[in-house]
């Protein structure tokens, strides 16, 4: 009962997203920045499973969002990708495509190839369960392998004109911040690292309230500034996990994230409440 109610809320949300998309205009303000090579309106803007196939898309532009990362899904399911992700709208596009230790090269190089036209950015998700095997001991080889094969395609379908950024989205809790990973990333030369702060999912009420807490918000912070000193010059910082305030945003940033994502705040307040977090 409780994950259909929570279905039915993530429906109307997103429902409710698309609708104020139609008649919102694109706020007054800009807080615009410049990451992986591309411009953002905004710092803000939404994770990957609110939006999965693009019903919203770049709209959420109107809402004074600068991204939607959408998503995730499996590089072969993108053919499930909405009509409306593809249309015009002033937010950047980001897609979050799964990665599974079975995916062949062959698979991989043609569903990059489908989706490159697609993305203003692309997320490679190492934290769902169909991924989390990639992370032991025993498949680093593997991942390093897929890793390396993404970049190879990089480089091959990039052009001049036009270049599709490259971040890897990894769980970064405490005591457990990807240090090691994100070395990898950086020798293999990523445009961006994702740090999800949330055991997630499901992004229940109770983890939302639980967000609340100075504390852990505090500990979100300084996650992201071990991963700072690391990368901080070379690989972009994301933040996703626990977003709830300008304050809340403002305090990720100050601690070097340069974009930072909100899922949990659009299910449990009005998803046009978001141009409140940039309004500091």
């Amino acid at each position: 009962m409780a994950d259909g109610a929570q279905r039915i809320g993530h429906q109307l949300a997103l429902q409710l997203a698309c609708i104020s998309a139609r008649w919102l205009t694109a706020p007054a303000f800009e807080r615009p920045v410049e990451v992986m090579g591309l411009r953002f309106a905004a710092p803000l803007g939404i994770a990957a499973g609110f939006d999965r196939f693009g019903r919203l898309g770049r709209r959420a532009g109107a809402l004074g969002l600068g991204f939607n990362e959408i998503g995730s899904i499996d590089l072969g399911a993108t053919v499930r990708l909405s009509a409306q992700a593809l249309r015009p709208g002033t937010a950047r596009l980001g897609i979050n495509l799964s990665l599974t230790p079975d995916i062949s090269l062959g698979a991989l190089r043609v569903g990059l190839a489908r989706v490159w036209p697609l993305a203003d950015y692309l997320t490679l998700n190492l934290i769902g369960p169909g991924s989390a095997a990639l992370l032991g001991a025993e498949l680093r080889p593997r991942l390093r392998q897929l890793l390396a094969a993404v970049r190879s395609e990089q480089q091959r379908l990039d052009r001049p004109e036009r270049r599709v950024p490259l971040a890897v989205k990894l769980r970064c809790l405490p005591g457990q911040v990807p240090l090691a990973l994100a070395e990898l990333l950086l020798e293999l030369g990523y445009d961006g690292l994702l740090a999800a702060h949330d055991p997630g999912p499901p992004a229940t009420r109770q983890r939302y309230r639980a967000w609340q807490d100075a504390a852990q918000q505090a500990q979100a912070c300084a996650q992201i500034e071990q991963l700072r000193q690391l990368c901080s010059g070379q690989m972009a910082l994301l933040s996703v996990g626990g977003i709830q305030s300008a304050e809340h945003l403002d305090a990720r940033l100050a601690a070097g994230a340069e974009l930072v994502q909100v899922h949990s705040v659009l299910l449990h307040g009005w998803p046009w409440n978001a141009q409140r977090l940039l309004a500091s």
